[in-house]
């Protein structure tokens, strides 16, 4: 009688003794290829143009791409239900993972608000900011202003704005409640909310609480590929006040996450 076992115990020790290398493989090409990038987004950003209109246009249309190439680097695979409004528009999500906007960018073109933080952070922080991304500090009412300014005047000129209203990540258990200065702003412009719910395929995709990035990075690069699904809901109008445009979009979201 012929059996299969041995072979197929010595396959499988093959396979998980071959893992690792495959792991590190993977590791190496993606953190290499995000430098490399980094290192492109230097020379394209060089090359915008002064004029404010034309540059914000041009950077938001950058953004798209390099969040486009980071998904392609990563495997990172974004589908999408619902569609988009004709631009300028804000679109407000639930937070789960510093993926999250690199998956939303890389749907149309936009600037983000982001936390300051993210400006120290090695490589990202700097071409951040080369890339228009509005960095917001909390703490600090000054900052807050100035950043609404700025998207204020990217929408002006016809570029949508990416927020994240919970102002922190969570494990996708929840969504907590929004901060209002973005929906105000809405309000001033006169363009529409997107609300977009965001989920990925595996938990540990989630980046909350005490993870700190490099770690979760790397585990996340040294996977074969990942998978986030976008839901974007009707865009919402201008009746009633900030606050009540800020709880109908949480209200929105809450339903397409089915919380």
């Amino acid at each position: 009688m012929t059996t299969t076992a041995p072979l197929d115990a010595a396959r499988r020790s093959g396979a998980a003794s071959d893992w690792p290398w495959t792991e590190a493989l993977s590791v190496v090409t993606r953190v290499s290829g995000v430098m490399g990038l980094a290192l492109d987004t230097v020379f394209r950003t060089s090359l915008l143009p002064e004029l404010p209109a034309s540059r914000d246009r041009e950077r938001a249309r950058l953004l798209h791409a390099i969040a486009g190439e980071l998904c392609a680097m990563h495997a990172l695979r974004v589908r999408v239900t619902g569609a988009l409004p004709a631009p300028p528009f804000v679109i407000v999500a639930n937070h789960v993972s510093y993926l999250d906007p690199i998956a939303l960018a890389s749907l149309t073109p936009c600037t983000a608000i982001a936390k300051q933080e993210i400006g120290g952070w090695p490589i990202i922080g700097e071409r951040a900011r080369d890339l228009g991304v509005l960095l917001v500090d909390r703490q600090r009412p000054a900052s807050g202003a100035r950043v609404l300014r700025s998207a204020l005047r990217a929408l002006c000129h016809g570029v949508p704005v990416l927020n994240f209203p919970e102002g922190s990540t969570t494990r996708g258990e929840e969504v907590l409640p929004f901060r209002k200065g973005i929906f105000g702003l809405a309000r001033i412009a006169g363009v529409p909310i997107v609300p977009a719910a965001i989920t990925y395929d595996a938990p540990e995709l989630c980046w909350a609480g005490d993870d700190t990035f490099v770690p979760h990075y790397l585990r996340f690069s040294s996977r074969r590929e990942a998978s986030a699904h976008i839901t974007f809901g009707p865009p919402l109008g201008d009746h009633g006040g900030a606050a009540d445009l800020a709880e109908r979009a949480r209200a929105v979201i809450l339903d397409l996450l089915s919380l």
